[in-house]
């Protein structure tokens, strides 16, 4: 008996499985495709026009629709294939059919393919497609907006592990059995090409021996003598929730192994500060060692006349030293490095407002993401590597090589200066395996327990049917947002890890500085806080230190200092400055900050041990009644796309408002003296004072009780306030009528 295959079964494989495709990214994109196509309009609609063309939506567009008709196209030929191998009889089977008739003189019947083919074909592309969700479910729980429903699997180490073994013992088996069906072809194959293929192989051999041997014996030998400086800074870790040494509070979890490990190395600074919880100005102000209003970089994506510090950076000294300097960053929605900064290399994803827009939909696209992150799809789709903003699926990897590519390069450099900024815990607070199963809730399932929801949501959800959260449900949710910023840090942790062993590896760790960072911390949602908790944040406001203190650590070559801690107050800004002197290397033209070498010699210094802070693009939500307000109306209206290169920038327009509506702080190691712009006939402002050593969350203000204290903490700020004035001026004046609910009433 012959069954065959013909063109017509084979094109009815394809077109069934670029419809599957089809239909099933639809299914799973369609709510995300209507809010980005919404969000597009409203950003080029009116006064929100940012001059974004539709021009790259609709090539990504494209580019997605291709992917459903190649992919389900390759899917349904390969599936289609498989299913006449298993369905058509093998040479043996035809035989022994062939005697069997023989015997009975029955006529050889030649069927067509029939229902068992298409049984087939169904079953083993239906057990694809489960599959695929199955292992992205355990891989990555956050594309599923219902996952937390089933937190029993997509967050369970078993689980995963038996969908992980199932993709590879399945195709094994099949294989098996297909080779036992057709061993006697087989068997003819393997004698018709036994000989060739010997002789392929054995030569194959040699040339990789080869190969192998003459890499071995001419590799050159190294020619870093250092010292050398890596700079590594994790997005938004707070050092609360490290690990080491009893920093973990208000319980211990094991969050950070590999950092406490480095801390071992290390001078640890108990108090340290940035400036700005946001993350372009504050790299500005650690690579200048200058306050923000001094460097003139005062926000994320600033105005193109505002991109570049106005002063040297150290980037700049370090390459005028003779380093080889580059730059490593995961996620340019909000933040880029240009070269002129002082980096020979960059590497980052492509800084573009494509991305910007799609990544903050996040769209489930299950097929899409399944085939397309890895080394293979990234060849077809580039936005997806090295790209923290698509934050549910990202794999890092392949951020983790390249760093791990360049410290093996710089062995042939006299020394290098690297910079890393990682984005592991930035909102919006996906996990994916294997963190998705650590710390997980003895409660529960939540609504957020693979992915970050703001509680406001969900109270707003509450509302529309009538209903309101218990205590016992607000508990919940808060503790598990504490949780998913915990497994986000043992991720932090990991690739902190990588990038360490990279250079132990490289044999670069004893002979090298490597400074632990971060750009800012979080405000998370803890009792006692003075607003009411709606999301995550950084640089809304200066109420609290969760959002302006950050880890900070360095370890000096062959573990000078090593283990000493630091407890005074220190600045982000005293970094460059501490290493130029630690190197004997100039200092920085207009910097700031000091040298922090004698607090780590331990000697008992009283210069500098204050702050200056401010808030970055902040929210109306979080104004006092009366504040200055901003004079535009959304997000998207104070930003533009440049149309040759994709890149956002505020308008320079609105600059002199931006800066005039940030709150200001001074902070010393007692005291916390908080400025906020009013109207009330003019632009004036209002002072609240706190002891921030028995009111951390900044909730009782005590300016009356205390105004000696007021008025040297004012002359120490308002040397600030003026050089703003000066360069921007007042700018409109429209005050803030409602504080948006988020303050407390008093």
């Amino acid at each position: 008996m012959t069954v065959t295959m013909t063109w017509r079964h084979f094109v009815r494989c394809i077109v069934i499985g670029c419809l599957a495709f089809f239909a099933i990214e639809i299914y799973h994109t369609f709510g995300t495709i209507v809010k980005a196509v919404d969000l597009l309009q409203t950003v080029r609609s009116g006064g929100s026009n940012t001059g974004l063309s539709v021009g790259p939506f609709v090539w990504r567009a494209i580019k997605y629709v291709l992917f459903c008709a190649i992919g389900g196209a390759m899917v349904g030929a390969a599936l289609g294939i498989l299913s006449y191998l298993f369905v058509r009889p093998s040479v043996a089977e035809t035989a022994q059919e062939n005697r069997e008739g023989d015997e009975r003189d029955v006529p050889e019947i030649k069927p067509d393919l029939g229902r068992r083919f298409w049984w087939t074909f169904a079953g083993l592309f239906l057990a694809l497609i489960v599959y695929i969700h199955l292992r992205m479910m355990t891989l990555h729980p956050a594309l599923f907006e219902n996952s937390y429903r089933w937190a029993w699997f997509a967050g369970s180490p078993l689980w995963a592990l038996i969908v992980e073994s199932a993709g590879k013992i399945v195709p094994i088996l099949l294989a098996l059995v297909l080779l036992r069906k057709y061993q006697y072809e087989m068997a003819i194959a393997l004698r018709l090409v036994s000989r060739p293929l010997t002789i392929c192989l054995i030569a194959l051999l040699i040339a990789l021996a080869g190969w192998w041997g003459a890499k071995r014996f001419a590799a050159k030998p190294a020619t870093n003598t250092g010292p050398n400086v890596i700079l590594i800074a994790l997005d938004s870790v707070r050092p609360d929730h490290l690990s080491w040494k009893g920093l973990r509070q208000p319980y211990r979890r094991p969050t950070t192994p590999n950092i406490d490990r480095f801390l071992d190395d290390a001078v640890w600074f108990d108090q340290a500060f940035v400036p700005v919880a946001r993350t372009y100005p504050s790299w500005i102000s650690v690579l200048t060692g200058c306050w923000p209003p001094t460097h003139g970089v005062r926000f994320d994506l600033p105005p193109r006349e505002a991109m570049f510090p106005r002063v040297p950076t150290l980037a700049q000294a370090f390459q005028q030293a003779g380093y080889r300097t580059a730059f490593f960053l995961d996620n340019t929605n909000f933040a880029w490095m240009e070269k002129a900064v002082g980096f020979d290399e960059i590497v980052q994803p492509p800084n573009n407002a494509v991305d910007f827009y799609i990544s903050s939909t996040q769209p489930p696209s299950i097929l899409y993401f399944y085939f397309l992150n890895n080394r293979f799809g990234y060849l077809y789709e580039p936005g997806l590597r090295i790209n923290a903003a698509y934050r549910s699926i990202y794999r890092p990897e392949y951020m983790n090589r390249e760093i791990a590519r360049f410290v093996h390069r710089m062995r042939y450099e006299p020394k290098f200066f690297q910079a890393i900024h990682l984005c592991s815990i930035h909102v919006p607070f996906c996990v994916s395996h294997p963190y998705s199963t650590y710390f997980a809730p003895s409660f529960g399932p939540v609504v957020n327990r693979f992915g970050y929801r703001p509680l406001l949501e969900q109270i707003l959800m509450k509302k529309k049917t009538k209903e309101q959260f218990s205590e016992q449900e607000t508990s919940w949710i808060f503790t598990q947002e504490m949780n998913l910023y915990d497994a986000l840090a043992r991720s932090a942790d990991d690739n902190f890890g990588a990038i360490i062993d990279a250079l132990k590896t490289a044999k670069r760790y004893d002979n090298s500085y490597v400074i632990l960072i971060a750009d800012h911390g979080e405000n998370l949602p803890e009792p006692g806080l003075r607003y009411r908790y709606g999301s995550s944040t950084h640089g809304f406001f200066l109420w609290g230190d969760t959002d302006t203190r950050i880890p900070l650590a360095i370890k000096f070559p062959r573990r000078q200092y090593a283990g000493r801690r630091v407890e005074r107050l220190v600045r982000s800004i005293d970094i460059a400055p501490t290493l130029l002197e630690s190197l004997a290397l100039p200092s920085l033209e207009k910097a700031e900050g000091v040298s922090r070498l004698p607090d780590i010699n331990g000697l008992t210094e009283e210069r500098e041990h204050w702050l200056y802070g401010e808030t970055g693009l902040s929210s109306q939500k979080f104004f006092l009644k009366g504040h200055l307000d901003y004079e535009f109306d959304t997000y998207t209206d104070v930003h533009e796309v440049d149309s040759a290169t994709l890149k956002i920038y505020k308008k320079m327009r609105y600059m002199p408002n931006l800066v005039n509506v940030k709150d200001r702080m001074v902070r010393t190691e007692r005291w916390k003296l908080i400025f906020y712009p009013m109207v009330t006939e003019g632009l004036s402002f209002k002072t609240e004072l706190f002891d921030v050593t028995t009111d951390p969350n900044c909730c009782n203000d005590i300016s009356t009780s205390h105004p000696e204290v007021v008025r040297d903490l004012r002359a120490r700020l308002q040397p600030f306030i003026e050089r703003d004035s000066k360069e921007f001026g007042t700018g409109p004046l429209r005050p803030t009528l409602e504080s948006g609910g988020w303050l407390k009433e008093e």
